[in-house]
């Protein structure tokens, strides 16, 4: 099983956040798990961000199951009343971007 963390952010994301995108992690069969904030985390718009940590690329399967479950993370903020993020970005280990996913803005 391949492993994800979700860095946490606590100006946007709750306790109850966090589970249910670990939860939908879970569900593509990525180990997921709450990272320590490596950025801000503040401003208007803001980003969720992953950091893979398989070596080497995200697989394309990987990365098309994503794009579902970030469209359900950002569902799950619209419903909850929340601001979703702007865009969800995944990093390797060595902080490089592998894959970004836009989201639409209301």
């Amino acid at each position: 099983m391949d492993e994800i963390l979700v860095e946490e952010n606590f100006a946007h994301i709750s306790g109850d956040d966090m589970n249910v995108i670990l939860d939908l992690l879970d569900e593509l069969h990525l180990e997921a798990e709450p990272t320590a904030p490596r950025g801000n985390g503040r401003g208007r718009r803001w980003e969720l961000t992953m950091h893979w940590q398989s070596a080497g690329p995200l697989p394309e399967n990987t990365g098309a199951a994503l794009s579902g479950a970030v469209a359900r993370i950002r569902d799950h903020f619209v419903t909850a009343g929340k601001q979703p993020p702007s865009r969800v970005a995944v990093y390797d280990r060595d902080g490089l971007v592998l894959r970004t996913f836009q989201l639409d803005a209301d």
